[in-house]
C-alpha cells in the first residue's frame, strides 16, 4: 500500500483506485483505511497497528500465590469456589492450577477393614506371591467365585448416557424407587473366562449353594478341558453360604488342599471382595449394561 500511494505521488484517491487494478482478488481498503495505513507508517515506521500494552493478567504472581495458598489449605475445594473468593474468573483459576501441575483426581473407594483385617490382606497377598514365584500361571488355574445383587432402580452412570441434540431435549428416564425388586445372580471366573451367569431365586443360603456347586456348576464346566479341571483351584469370598460345614466338606473332596476360604487351609482375608476380579471389574461392567436400559421385569434384567 506504501509503495502504490508513493507510486500515485500520495493522492489517496488515486492510490485506491491502482491497487484495486493491481491486486484484484483482495478487498479493496477504503480511503480511510488507506490513509491511517500511511499515518502509522509515518509515525511509527510500521504499517500493522500500534502496539498495545496489554492489561494485567489475572494470572499474575500475586493471584497465583493466592489461589495455590487456598488449595494448600483446603485439597477438596472446588475452582467455582476458588473464582468466587478470589474474584478472577474460573478459567483463569483453572489455568494458574494446570500452570502449576495440579490436576482434579477424583476419590476411589475401598472396602472398610477392621482389627486385623489390612495385615490379613497383606499376607494373603504375599502367599500369592509366592505362589507366583512357584508357579507362574496360578492365577489363571483360580476359579473366582462371587455373587452380586441387581436391582430395578440401580445406579446409572449419566456420564455415559448421551443425547446429541441443538436444542436442550429434555431427556428424562423414569426411576421407579417405589416398587423395588431385585435380582441375585451368582457368577465365576476362571482365566479371563466367565462361568456362568446362574440366576438365584430368593437369597442365597446353603442349601441353594450346595445346589449351584453340585448340580450346575459341573454343567457349566463341561467345556473347559479336564487337564485344568484337575488342577484349577476354587476361590470363595467368605459369606455364610460359602463357609457352611457342608460346603467346605464338599470342596475338601472335589478339590483337596485346592481352595481359598474362611474355612480352609488357605485362608482368605475377611471383607475382601476388591481383591476379586470379578468385584472390581466383572460387576462394574455388567451393571453398567443392564442400567443402560430400564429393567421392567425380572425376565427382562
Amino acid at each position: 500500500m506504501v509503495f502504490v500511494y508513493v507510486e500515485c505521488l500520495e493522492i489517496v484517491r488515486d492510490a485506491v483506485r491502482l491497487y484495486a487494478e493491481r491486486f484484484p482478488k483482495r478487498v479493496t481498503p477504503s480511503r480511510s483505511a488507506f490513509t491511517n495505513v500511511i499515518n502509522s507508517f509515518q509515525e511509527t515506521g510500521r504499517v500493522d497497528n500500534k502496539i498495545r500494552r496489554r492489561s494485567k493478567a489475572a494470572t499474575d504472581d500475586r493471584n497465583t500465590v493466592n489461589i495455590l495458598a487456598a488449595v494448600t489449605q483446603n485439597l477438596h475445594t472446588s475452582t467455582r469456589q476458588l473464582a468466587r473468593e478470589s474474584g478472577i474468573s474460573q478459567r483463569s483459576v483453572l489455568r494458574i492450577l494446570h500452570l502449576n501441575k495440579f490436576h482434579a483426581f477424583h476419590v476411589s473407594l475401598h472396602q472398610e477393614l477392621h482389627g486385623n483385617d489390612f495385615q490379613n490382606r497383606v499376607n494373603f497377598c504375599e502367599r500369592d506371591l509366592q505362589k507366583l514365584q512357584s508357579d507362574e500361571l496360578f492365577l489363571t488355574k483360580v476359579l473366582f467365585t462371587d455373587e452380586a445383587t441387581i436391582t430395578n432402580c440401580g445406579q446409572v452412570n449419566r456420564h455415559n448416557m448421551h443425547y446429541w441434540s441443538i436444542q436442550y431435549p429434555r431427556w428424562l428416564r423414569e426411576v421407579d424407587k417405589q416398587r423395588p425388586w431385585s435380582v441375585n445372580v451368582w457368577c465365576e471366573l476362571l482365566n479371563g473366562e466367565i462361568i456362568g451367569p446362574y440366576f438365584i431365586d430368593g437369597t442365597l443360603n446353603t442349601s441353594r449353594y450346595k445346589h449351584i456347586l453340585t448340580e450346575i456348576l459341573p454343567h457349566l464346566l463341561e467345556n473347559i478341558p479336564v487337564h485344568i479341571r484337575q488342577t484349577m483351584w476354587s476361590q470363595q469370598i467368605g459369606c455364610p453360604a460359602h463357609s457352611a460345614q457342608i460346603i467346605t466338606q464338599f470342596l475338601n473332596v472335589t478339590f483337596g488342599d485346592r481352595w481359598i476360604g474362611r474355612a480352609g487351609n488357605h485362608k482368605w482375608p475377611a471383607r475382601s471382595l476388591d481383591l476379586t476380579p470379578l468385584d472390581f471389574y466383572l460387576w462394574g461392567k455388567l451393571k453398567q449394561q443392564v442400567y443402560t436400559e430400564i429393567p421392567t421385569t425380572k425376565k427382562n434384567i
